[in-house]
């Protein structure tokens, strides 16, 4: 098979630069051997490359038929909880779409992800120590979606919806369309939808005289729409340009009536009580472009790429509350009513360039990026409780907020011989950042310069074994609303507050990974020091709750986790998770404990079974669960989730019908233990995880097209915006 592989890679490219006029034959000759070689050697389930482990998803049965999020799921390390995306062992990620960042996060993130087709997917890339190439910004590594090539003169498009009952009823609607001909690539997609959820909120804090248990069930309504628009054009065999847009709207109401406070004393006897509701109005809308070009330099890899990039977030948040405090005897006692009235406006430019040059003895990457965000934010508060909105000016402000950086990088990668490869790289990234409060008068400058370097050896002995070592140096920024200085109110009890002064945090990864056929077994060791976190700020006088952002942490990590996937028989394929970890934690503020340490382990098995020979119906079964640990520091109690889905492929495999079941056994319901000012508070969250889903989407067109797709530069900037 080598011997054909490298006559081919001399045979063919001759063909094609001496008979140029017969360029579509060859072409055909080309394509169809290229196949034909790909079907006799084909790959992994789950390769380990220096930097990173590639899931190749073209060849699971459990991600076919599906969309992003399904081959997410299934992909060997890496978590989907409640459409929240992470690797195992990592507080947090950032998505890419063939090697370009995206600039969305959460709902989403989520939402745009479930308009690709797992069909569309070729591999999913699980980097957990990226290279000094991708932004430094994050500590939870990188997931790369890459999708299959365009094919010539071909289009294919795909219409879906969906139903999901949980507490309420959910619908959505999506279609997709690609289009390529000659030098011309398109591709483009919409998804909308519109429901709710019932979210639950219950949480207690233990005061020396008295124990307070809070109880908000919150309904939340939610409509969105995306739009994805791109397009692609050769110039000339060198040089190709292109475009991409990224829309993202949406509108949440969300309402909370009967919040209540129950407030006993030491006895557990009643002592008062306090009901409230609240209406809350916020549309955050999202748009993004992006311009890029390409220039090879010649036919052996040397190319230059450039972007520019654009994205405006406008968020409008409008929240009402209002109640009554009553005493044991249900004798009415206070009334308090406020409005709060939030809007966020961010903008971000960035243009970056990338030159790649394989040389002979090493291939070389460098290049360097910039870029500028700016924020405008602005609260008003009144006091209703007249019933007549009155302007509160001590709680009413505005907040401007610039940050600069520039970055340089280079990175060299060599292939000693078929068993040794080394890849080092070095970043280095300067931040200037300044605040101004225009009610305080108050402005905060800050400038850092850091590098980050990266390194990377592997040995691999034979195509079953291979040996890895990495080190990565990492910066987390605060996200632009925990920069923020004002107070929001959720009634008088309770407020959020941002902190102008917050700094980055900074982790060192180190990994070392063994890889036995689909068996990989990693041990891992982070540092984060400056680490930031919301905390809960308790004040056993007034009993108000201060959640406020904080530099206090030093949290080391080691761990050992295990992913194996694997076909026990030939209609059984499972894909396994193992890990365990311990983490200690060490607080620089009085306010918390001083340390907390202690383990961490979850489990997870996915199970795809095919009942039929044409392998057009499929039965899918999974669990995952965390056993009692710590984060950060809190104590987190148990977490597990039971589900199961059927799949059915109809007209040739075009018409897809899906049925899944999720959280089957309602147990998603994590507790959460601090200590605040020596006083414990718990923290109890369920967020309607348990539902049921029917889906139906059917392909037209040629359906084995997928246009190669381009994405956002910026995203590290638009992460934390907390989209």
């Amino acid at each position: 098979m080598k011997k054909i592989i490298i006559i081919l890679s001399i045979t063919f490219p001759s063909l094609i630069f001496s008979q140029e006029k017969k360029n579509d034959s060859v072409g055909k000759i080309l394509e169809k051997a290229i196949q034909e070689i790909e079907i006799k050697a084909k790959k992994k389930l789950v390769e380990r490359k220096i930097d990173r482990l590639v899931f190749n998803v073209e060849n699971s049965t459990a991600a076919s038929g599906g969309d992003a999020m399904d081959a997410l799921r299934v992909t060997p390390g890496v978590k989907v909880i409640n459409e929240k995306i992470s690797i195992i062992g990592k507080s947090g990620i950032s998505v890419m779409i063939d090697d370009r960042l995206m600039q969305l996060s959460g709902d989403d993130l989520a939402n745009l992800l479930k308009t690709i087709p797992s069909d569309q997917i070729k591999n999913i890339e699980v980097i957990t120590t990226p290279p000094a190439k991708y932004d430094a910004q994050g500590n939870g590594g990188l997931i790369n979606i890459v999708l299959k090539k365009a094919k010539k003169n071909s289009w294919n498009a795909t219409v879906r919806s969906s139903y999901r009952q949980s507490t309420y009823p959910t619908g959505n609607l999506g279609a997709d369309f690609s289009f390529q001909k000659n030098k011309v690539s398109i591709f483009s997609s919409i998804n909308t939808g519109n429901g709710a959820k019932k979210n639950t909120d219950n949480n207690s804090f233990y005061y020396p005289e008295e124990k307070w248990e809070n109880e908000s069930p919150r309904k939340v309504e939610n409509k969105f729409l995306t739009a994805r628009l791109g397009l692609d054009y050769e110039l000339t065999n060198k040089l190709s340009v292109g475009f991409q847009y990224l829309g993202s709207f949406s509108e949440m109401n969300i309402k909370e009536n009967n919040t209540a406070s129950y407030i006993y004393d030491t006895q557990d006897d009643l002592k008062s009580y306090i009901i409230s509701k609240a209406k809350s109005n916020e549309k955050p809308n999202l748009n993004q472009f992006n311009f890029h070009t390409i220039y090879k330099l010649d036919s052996l890899g040397k190319k230059i790429s450039f972007d520019v990039d654009y994205f405006s977030l406008r968020d409008k948040n409008t929240r009402n509350y209002n109640g009554n405090s009553w005493n044991n005897n249900n004798v009415p006692q206070s009334y308090f009513a406020a409005i709060n009235n939030n809007n966020q406006d961010i903008t971000n430019y960035s243009g970056k360039v990338d030159v790649e040059l394989p040389l002979e003895w090493a291939k070389l990457t460098f290049g360097g990026k910039i870029s500028q965000s700016k924020t405008n934010n602005n609260v008003i508060f009144y006091d209703n409780s007249s019933g007549t909105p009155v302007l509160d000016f001590n709680q009413t402000n505005e907040f401007d907020f610039t940050e600069n950086t520039q970055a340089l990088y280079f990175s060299a990668n060599r292939k000693f011989n078929e068993q040794w490869e080394a890849n080092v790289g070095l970043r280095a990234e300067n931040t200037q950042t300044k605040g101004y409060s225009k009610d305080l008068d108050q402005e905060n400058n800050n400038t850092y310069f850091q590098f980050f370097p990266t390194a990377y050896l592997a040995y691999n002995p034979n195509d079953k074994h291979s040996f890895n070592i990495t080190f990565s140096r990492r910066i987390n920024r605060p996200n632009y609303s925990q920069l923020n200085p004002f107070r929001i109110y959720d009634n008088p009890y309770s407020y959020t507050e941002g902190n102008p002064f917050l700094k980055p945090s900074y982790t060192s990864n180190f990994e070392f990974i063994y890889t036995y056929d689909n068996l990989e077994s990693k041990i891992y060791y982070s540092y984060e020091k400056n680490g930031f976190e919301q905390l809960g700020i308790l004040d056993s006088n007034t009993k108000i709750t201060r959640y406020f952002v904080l530099n206090f942490l030093k949290t080391y990590n080691i761990g050992l986790t295990e992913n194996i996937s694997f076909n026990p028989v030939k209609f059984w394929t499972t894909t396994n998770t193992f890990d365990i970890n311990y983490t200690k934690s060490t607080s620089d503020t009085p306010v918390t404990l001083t340390s907390l340490n202690g383990w961490n382990t979850y489990l997870s098995t996915d199970n795809e079974f095919s009942l039929n020979s044409q392998k057009t119906l499929s039965f899918n079964v999974g669990y995952w669960i965390s056993f009692p640990g710590v984060s950060g520091v809190d104590k987190v109690s148990t977490n597990q989730s039971l589900y199961a889905g059927l799949k059915f492929l109809m007209l040739d495999k075009k018409l897809q019908l899906s049925i899944i079941a999720n959280d089957i056994l309602k147990t998603q319901k994590p507790v959460y233990t601090s200590y605040s000012n020596g006083i414990k508070s718990t923290y109890r969250n369920y967020y309607d995880t348990q539902f049921f889903t029917i889906s139906l989407s059917y392909k037209f067109g040629n359906h084995k097209l997928k246009v190669s797709k381009h994405n956002f530069g910026n995203q590290e900037e638009k992460n934390r915006t907390g989209m």
